[in-house]
C-alpha cells in the first residue's frame, strides 16, 4: 500500500510544527511514525501502546505532541472509545491522527466529527480506511461575530433599551 496519501495527510495535521513527542496506539500498517520522513530528526521520545492498554498507559504519560490512532476503536466498544477520544482531545494530546474503518461498528463519520475532529481524506481502495485529524489549536473556526468590535455595539446604546 501507499504510505503518500497518509503522509500528505499527517503534513496537512501538523503544519509547519514538528513533534517530539509521538504516541501510537495500534496498529498503522500505511505509516511507520519511526522512519516517517515527516516526523525525521524531531521525534525524540515514540512510544507504543496496546489498545487494550491505553486508558490506563496514557494518564502515565506526559502530554503527547501527537497521538496516533490504528485499528484501536474498531477493537473497542462505544463507550471506551468515546472516552479514550475525549481523554486524548482534552488531556493527553495536541494533535491526533485516526485510522479508522467506516465499517467499524458504532464508529460513523458524524460520530467521530462530534468529538471535533475533520476528515483529512479516505482511501478509495482496499481496504477502504478514513482518516481523521484534530488539532487543539485550530479545531474551532471562531465566528465572524465573536470579536470586540461587535460586543458592546455602542452606536446602538441610544435605539434600543435591553
Amino acid at each position: 500500500m501507499s504510505e503518500a496519501p497518509v503522509t500528505t495527510a499527517l503534513e496537512r495535521l501538523l503544519g509547519p510544527l514538528r513533534p517530539v513527542r509521538v504516541c501510537q496506539i495500534g496498529s498503522l500498517p500505511e505509516l511507520d511514525l519511526g522512519t516517517s520522513a515527516v516526523l525525521q530528526d524531531t521525534v525524540t521520545e515514540l512510544v507504543r501502546v496496546e489498545p487494550a492498554d491505553a486508558l490506563l498507559t496514557l494518564p502515565e504519560l506526559p502530554i503527547q505532541d501527537l497521538v496516533a490512532i490504528g485499528r484501536t476503536l474498531e477493537t473497542m466498544d462505544c463507550r471506551s472509545g468515546d472516552q479514550l477520544l475525549a481523554g486524548l482531545r482534552d488531556l493527553y494530546a495536541r494533535r491526533i491522527l485516526l485510522r479508522l474503518d467506516p465499517n467499524s461498528g458504532c464508529w460513523d463519520h458524524q460520530r467521530v466529527m462530534a468529538f471535533g475532529f475533520q476528515r483529512l481524506f479516505t482511501l478509495t481502495h482496499e481496504p477502504h480506511t478514513t482518516y481523521y485529524g484534530f488539532d487543539l489549536g485550530n479545531y474551532k473556526v471562531t465566528p465572524d461575530w465573536l470579536n470586540p468590535k461587535n460586543w458592546a455595539n455602542p452606536e446602538m446604546f441610544d435605539r434600543y433599551r435591553w
